[in-house]
């Protein structure tokens, strides 16, 4: 099963609960929300699996798991895009 590391085309730090990231390769910044920040600092500590996101996430907020899913399979699909993070077996 795939998990999600970050890659070394960035660099970020946390700003009042949201990660904002800048992509060398593009020289642009993206910001993330107070739930894109978590997803974004488990991937920081160490490689995680979209189920070990979903469940992580689910504990912390209240929120459907189709929808919680959802929306982490949205966000890891647009950073992979970005190349700000990458996938690692």
């Amino acid at each position: 099963m795939d998990k999600f590391k970050l890659s070394d085309k960035q660099v970020s730090t946390s700003l009042s609960n949201e990660a904002v990231i800048l992509n060398h390769s593009k020289g642009e910044y993206y910001g993330l929300n107070e739930i894109g920040t978590l997803v974004w600092d488990l991937i920081k500590e160490s490689p995680k699996t979209l189920e070990e996101l979903v469940d992580i996430v689910l504990d912390e907020y209240e929120v459907e798991k189709d929808q919680c899913q959802s929306d982490i399979e949205i966000l890891l699909s647009d950073l992979l895009n970005e190349n700000l993070i990458e996938k690692t077996k």
